[in-house]
């Protein structure tokens, strides 16, 4: 006598959709206590007297939002890559680079870079947007128009590569210089925890460099 088809789901299954919705509940809170960060930063940017306080606090509210944008595209699109955060990162930048007439770009490859554990790409998108801004606050004369340039590819099968360049004014050579923003040193350090390797420019350039490992590309069937 054949045995009746049974209708509950496995352990296994019942235990992996259990912890996925977990897992998307906690990033969905992550993501609104992170937009009430930046509501409060704003709050108190507005209300600063000082200018160097408003401009800190300015400066640490888009630090955060830059954060929360890739919390909220991971929580809605499961799988956020490499180039999707850098694409948000780069609306975000022309709201501060158009009043100046500078251009803001972002060249990708087709295939989009997966397989980045959230907080590294988090933590990257928040690198190329502080190296950026940079460029925008420092690397222009005022009145001057230019150009800011990120772009993200593979190098290989387990290697991407971001690159942050302009064609402003040349690049400090003093390391420990901060230009009003984090500074190099946090920013190696921050590469690093995302145990990515970082790149400072040479010979005059204003190239920085971001190498990062990547999981193999799946062969196409």
């Amino acid at each position: 006598m054949a045995q009746p088809l049974s209708t509950t789901a496995p352990a296994h299954s019942q235990s992996a959709s259990h912890d996925d919705l977990l897992l998307r509940e906690t990033h969905h809170r992550c993501s609104n206590d992170l937009q009430l960060v930046v509501g409060l930063l704003s709050l108190q940017s507005r209300r600063a007297t000082n200018p160097e306080t408003r401009d800190a606090l300015a400066d640490a509210m888009g630090r955060v939002a830059v954060l929360a944008r890739a919390r909220i595209a991971l929580n809605q699109r499961r799988e956020l890559s490499l180039q999707g955060a850098l694409r948000q990162v780069c609306e975000a930048l022309h709201s501060q680079a158009e009043p100046r007439s500078i251009l803001i770009s972002l060249q990708t490859e087709h295939d989009e870079v997966k397989g980045l554990a959230p907080d590294h790409i988090s933590t990257l998108a928040l690198v190329v947007n502080e190296l950026a801004t940079n460029a925008i606050k420092h690397a222009f004369e005022e009145g001057k128009s230019g150009h800011v340039s990120i772009s993200v590819r593979r190098d290989g099968e387990r290697q991407a590569v971001i690159i942050v360049d302009d064609d402003g004014l040349p690049f400090p050579e003093a390391d420990n210089s901060k230009n009003g923003g984090m500074g190099l040193g946090l920013i190696k350090r921050l590469v690093a925890s995302a145990d990515s390797v970082f790149i400072h420019p040479t010979d005059g350039s204003k190239r920085f460099e971001i190498r990062v490992p990547v999981q193999p590309v799946p062969p196409r069937t």
